[in-house]
């Protein structure tokens, strides 16, 4: 699970970033509204998807990997709020301590049955919510800005769907490293 886990990190750091680096260079188009939904789901996503990674890997340790699962929520809810302001802020933040929680419950009860399974399920649904959320944001300040937007995603359910076949694909085709 090495190898694919570190894919999975690795994607979803990159989602975040762009998501984040592109609410902050177009603050002005996006409304406190928005900027809320998007914090909202920027730092759920992180705290399920890291408290379902923690809570497998410290299984027994349901403190431990709440904690952190919590921490890396509520700062990546902080982080996405920013640019926004308070409300977006708080509201990252409290999104993002009710994911961290959830995904520890999550990851620690389902340990045992099908670990690479549940993180490689939760992984697929926080990419394609993180997608449809950078669409969301892209079709916002397209509407409401003159300027040419740096990211362009046209059809978003077709990249979902490819997504979908690539994690099922990869998954029985043995190219994803199994571990444990």
């Amino acid at each position: 699970m090495s190898f694919s886990l570190f894919l999975i990190i690795a994607l979803f750091t990159i989602q975040v970033l762009i998501i984040v680096t592109y609410i902050t260079y177009y603050r002005k188009w996006v409304s406190l509204m928005n900027g809320m939904v998007i914090s909202m789901s920027v730092g759920m996503t992180a705290g399920i998807l890291m408290g379902t990674i923690l809570g497998v890997f410290l299984q027994g340790s349901l403190f431990v990997s709440t904690l952190y699962g919590i921490l890396i929520g509520v700062t990546t809810g902080l982080l996405a709020g920013i640019p926004v302001g308070l409300p977006a802020v708080i509201d990252g933040m409290l999104s993002g301590l009710m994911g961290g929680m959830m995904g520890a419950i999550l990851g620690d009860m389902l340990a045992m049955t099908s670990p690479d399974a549940i993180i490689k399920i939760v992984a697929l649904i926080v990419t394609m919510v993180l997608l449809l959320v950078l669409y969301m944001t892209e079709e916002l300040i397209r509407k409401q800005s003159s300027q040419a937007t740096l990211f362009v995603l046209k059809h978003p359910y077709l990249l979902l769907f490819i997504l979908t076949i690539l994690f099922i694909g990869l998954e029985f085709s043995g190219v994803v490293i199994k571990g444990k």
